[in-house]
């Protein structure tokens, strides 16, 4: 458990000093960010926690990655617009959770209102890449993409701002969930196909009170199989 917490720690520092670099640097949307390899020299951290932190920032909006030219800073969550709380026990992740469900069930319902073409699309695409990457290891960035594709097609962007600040939360949960074996890749891979194919379904066919309650189904379901693992 503690080897855990050390590399939670440590992907929290690489965050960290990867967001620390950037505003240090002053880099507006579009500049390129040094190599994995690059990041490894000047912070002096593994090649892992900082590819973790460059997920992380993937995941929140705050950079972009493409193919064969490297990682890219854009506009992501404003410092001031959310600031979350950290988790430091079991309990506060379950509180966070808590809170996950009443926001993106929400945001579902509003995408499923607004959403357009082009946002279904990606979601559809967020869907397939995190199905792939599930066949062969744990999926964290690519799970937060799908859900901040569904926030975009909300069209509020306070609520994709929230979403985004949530992705840490979302790493945290997932690791949380691989470290204890409640579920097999393969049992993950298809519980995600059948309920995130519920909420795209909901989603495509515009019924808000449908995407509400495929989201939070969701994501109870995924609370209840911790909580059975647990002695709280």
């Amino acid at each position: 458990m503690d080897s855990a917490n050390d590399q939670e720690s440590r992907a929290d520092a690489a965050y960290r000093h990867l967001l620390a670099y950037i505003e240090r640097e002053d880099l507006g949307e579009g500049a390129r960010l040094p190599s994995e390899s690059e990041f490894v020299d000047r912070l002096g951290l593994s090649r892992t926690s900082i590819r973790e932190a460059l997920a992380r920032l993937r995941a929140e909006g705050r950079a972009v990655s493409r193919r064969g030219s490297g990682s890219f800073v854009s506009a992501g969550v404003s410092a001031e617009m959310v600031r979350l709380s950290a988790i430091d026990s079991v309990q506060d992740l379950i509180d966070w959770h808590e809170f996950r469900v009443a926001l993106e069930s929400e945001v579902a319902a509003l995408s499923a209102e607004r959403r357009r073409e082009e946002d279904l699309a990606e979601m559809r695409r967020a869907q397939d890449a995190l199905l792939g990457k599930l066949a062969t290891g744990q999926a964290e960035a690519e799970d937060a993409a799908f859900h901040r594709a569904i926030a975009i097609g909300a069209r509020n962007p306070k609520l994709l701002d929230a979403v985004g600040a949530l992705a840490a939360h979302i790493f945290r949960w997932s690791k949380f969930t691989g470290e204890r074996g409640i579920l097999t890749l393969t049992e993950r891979r298809e519980i995600i196909a059948v309920e995130h194919g519920e909420i795209i379904a909901a989603i495509a066919e515009q019924r808000p009170d449908l995407a509400r309650a495929a989201v939070r189904r969701h994501l109870l379901n995924g609370r209840a199989r911790v909580l059975s693992s647990l002695k709280l």
